[in-house]
């Protein structure tokens, strides 16, 4: 079912005092428009967070927490924060606008760095990270997308919503960070420190310095799985030339065991200099995939109890016609909390109707381009049915078509827009499936 985009009604209008221009991007915490402030005249990226995460009081306390401490946090490489707070309805953050691209883009234009330029730049977000790490910040998803470039310089975005240590909370590791970089212990939902963004920063030196991330795999379960359990590749095995001394550098930055890490951000990246002193231009060999990752499998995030329903049993969830992504995604979100189920033929509706009734799911968890009938007669063959009153229907939709007057009479219970991360999910079939939902 394809239908053309609805126009974003936040464009040409006013938010928190700044004028809402064109969207600039969109990821699973929210969106970011190019906006400028109506009384300075200063322009900015205005952030605004999704509204599944926005309506969490959880997450609206500790971003407010943030907020005001990243506004604080100077450093000449980090995008300052200069306003951030609620306005109808709505939570925002406004950033320094850099107009240069970031570090996502450069690597799929040029599929590595030269290794001076690597250093750089990695040497740059780490003296970002160590300064935000002593005042208590960690920021949970360094990734090349949040590395902004302009006039040759990096600048480390998205401190504001980081999550971090205050009044003697630990900081639980929800995983809001882009999978391939994340830390084992973030993925296992264990207490973090500074040590799982050294972490992150050592992925992506690696994808900077051999044109890949550490463990590609062939689904996002497979990479996870490859966080916890396998060693890191060889980067001298992956780019000719590179000096062997920088993969015990690496390996180390990636070490499973945090407390076996270096002792700073800035730390390994001086181990990273010393191990290039001397080195020549190399040729980039093409990276390889490993063919781990076909195996189905579910990766458990420790420590996190189960999700109930209103019944003493574990709740239960129904994939259908989802994609490969949705499914990965809520299997981290999802595993150990509830059970899971899906259908296996996505493009048979009656195959869904039938698993549904069958199964009587707490959640059914639906594509809005369902094959066959399409998503809203799915909606409406289950609301005809007496025995699935207490379904929750939850219809996951491409942000283009999440304004169609189609897809709001379709009679979910909610939408999620894609994409969305891990967290999004979770908060999501909080609300859907009760209070006590997916707390940890």
């Amino acid at each position: 079912m394809k239908e053309e985009p609805f126009g974003d009604p936040r464009v040409g209008s006013t938010l928190a005092g700044y004028r809402v221009g064109e969207l600039i991007g969109r990821g699973g915490m929210g969106v970011v428009y190019r906006a400028e402030h109506l009384r300075l005249g200063r322009r900015a990226a205005l952030k605004i967070v999704a509204p599944e995460l926005a309506g969490d009081p959880a997450f609206r306390d500790r971003f407010a927490r943030e907020a005001r401490a990243a506004a604080t946090l100077e450093h000449a490489h980090v995008v300052p924060v200069y306003d951030a707070g609620e306005a109808d309805g709505e939570l925002y953050l406004a950033m320094r606008l850099v107009e240069g691209g970031d570090l996502a883009a450069e690597l799929g234009a040029r599929g590595a760095l030269d290794p001076a330029r690597a250093l750089e730049l990695c040497g740059q977000m780490a003296g970002a990270l160590d300064a935000a790490h002593a005042v208590g910040l960690i920021h949970r998803d360094v990734k090349p997308a949040n590395v902004l470039l302009e006039d040759r310089q990096g600048y480390l975005s998205d401190f504001g919503l980081a999550f971090g240590p205050t009044s003697g909370e630990t900081t639980r590791g929800d995983l809001v960070g882009t999978i391939h970089y994340a830390a084992p212990e973030q993925i296992q939902g264990r207490t973090l420190d500074g040590r799982a963004d050294q972490y992150a920063l050592a992925a992506v030196l690696h994808h900077c310095l051999t044109g890949r991330p550490p463990f590609p795999r062939d689904s996002d379960a497979a990479v996870l799985r490859a966080h916890l359990r396998d060693p890191p590749p060889r980067v001298s095995e992956l780019r000719h030339g590179l000096p062997p001394a920088l993969d015990e550098v690496i390996a180390r930055g990636l070490d499973k065991v945090p407390k076996r890490r270096f002792a700073s951000c800035a730390a390994l990246m001086g181990a990273v200099a010393e191990a290039l002193e001397g080195f020549e231009e190399l040729e980039l060999e093409p990276p390889s995939v490993s063919p781990e990752g076909d195996r189905p499998g579910v990766v458990t995030l420790i420590d996190l109890p189960p999700i109930k329903a209103t019944w003493d049993r574990r709740a239960q969830v129904l994939l259908a016609a989802v994609d490969a992504q949705t499914r990965a995604l809520a299997r981290v979100a999802l595993a150990g909390r509830c059970e899971i189920r899906e259908v296996d033929d996505d493009e048979d509706s009656e195959r869904v109707i039938a698993a549904a009734k069958e199964q009587s799911p707490d959640l059914l968890v639906l594509d809005w381009n369902a094959g066959g009938q399409g998503a809203a007669a799915i909606v409406a063959a289950l609301r005809d049915d007496p025995a699935l009153g207490e379904l929750k229907v939850l219809l996951t939709v491409e942000w283009t078509l999440a304004a169609s007057p189609d897809v709001r009479a379709a009679g979910a219970d909610a939408t999620l827009e894609k994409p969305f991360s891990p967290l999004q999910l979770q908060v999501k079939l909080r609300r859907l499936l009760g209070a006590g939902v997916g707390h940890q």
